[in-house]
């Protein structure tokens, strides 16, 4: 398979920040993707799987190891009447828009969020009381071993934004969805539209950002603490945490992922010095940074 070399990631992520990467791949298939994890492997190179970018924060100097780009070519979707298999290329949006196309009820909620299958079901992302796991039905995972595995519901860990896979290193080559409730598809498309109307009221995406920043601490909402401690507005460079909602931080124009790990550490001392609470965040980090992260 091709393997290119410095290849920029600023424009594929949702931020729009980043440096280059040592090395690129983007696979077309099962044996391609395990070719390109046999080249790193090979070369002793570090791995990070990319989908459509989001919640993702790349440093400025970029990654110095391979960077697999699943999204372009890797996302075949496949139904069987309720049952779906989708590749972990494949955007969760597209995704969402069958099943709704189709009358099946599940995943409507999730519409609007960026992304792959693959992430979706490594972050178990969610939205509006609803998440992956309510329609998972299995997974195939290629383990750094080589070996493929096929994960059950049960054997998934799903979590708050987290999930098994997200610690144990493999790529989801696949995901497998069961939807139980049928509706008709003008149904759905209406309440499809009432939250993607929902999220473009409150959420800034207008400008580049990569999703929520920070987890939900139990029994409180991260973008209230923020704002709470009067840190909406905040900027940093050119990034922001916004002023729609405290718990993104928005790119308003040529932003430095160091100035967003300065914002989110801001954040995190400030919200802990009136609160107490430690913001987790929910944005994975890529790459090497000066600035820390908050520690008590």
């Amino acid at each position: 398979m091709n393997i290119l070399r410095d290849i920029g990631l600023l424009d594929r992520n949702t931020f729009k920040i980043g440096g280059k990467t040592l090395f690129y791949s983007e696979p077309c298939s099962g044996l391609e993707l395990k070719e390109a994890l046999d080249f790193a492997d090979h070369n002793r190179l570090p791995v990070f799987i990319l989908g459509k970018g989001s919640n993702l924060l790349i440093s400025d100097s970029g990654w110095q190891g391979l960077t697999i780009n699943t999204s372009p070519h890797f996302s075949s979707i496949r139904w069987n009447d309720s049952h779906v298999v989708a590749e972990g290329g494949a955007t969760l949006n597209t995704l969402i828009n069958q099943s709704i196309s189709f009358g099946f009820s599940g995943m409507e909620q999730l519409s609007g969020i960026p992304g792959t299958v693959g992430g979706a079901v490594i972050m178990n992302a969610g939205a509006f009381d609803s998440c992956v796991a309510d329609t998972f039905l299995s997974a195939d995972i290629l383990m750094p071993s080589g070996e493929i595995k096929t994960f059950s519901l049960e054997d998934a860990g799903f979590g708050y934004r987290t999930s098994h896979f997200k610690s144990n290193g493999g790529v989801v080559i696949n995901a497998s969805f069961k939807f139980r409730t049928q509706r008709t598809s003008d149904e759905l498309k209406v309440l499809q539209k009432e939250i993607l109307t929902r999220r473009k009221s409150k959420q800034p995406i207008e400008y580049p950002n990569c999703g929520s920043v920070f987890k939900r601490p139990t029994g409180n909402f991260a973008g209230t603490l923020i704002e709470t401690c009067g840190l909406k507005g905040l900027t940093c460079g050119g990034m922001q945490i916004s002023e729609k909602h405290a718990n993104f931080i928005v790119n308003k124009g040529n932003g430095k992922a160091e100035e967003v790990r300065v914002l989110i550490r801001s954040a995190q001392q400030k919200v802990y010095e009136h609160t107490g609470i430690v913001l987790e965040p929910e944005v994975i980090f890529i790459g090497e940074f000066k600035e820390p992260l908050f520690e008590v």
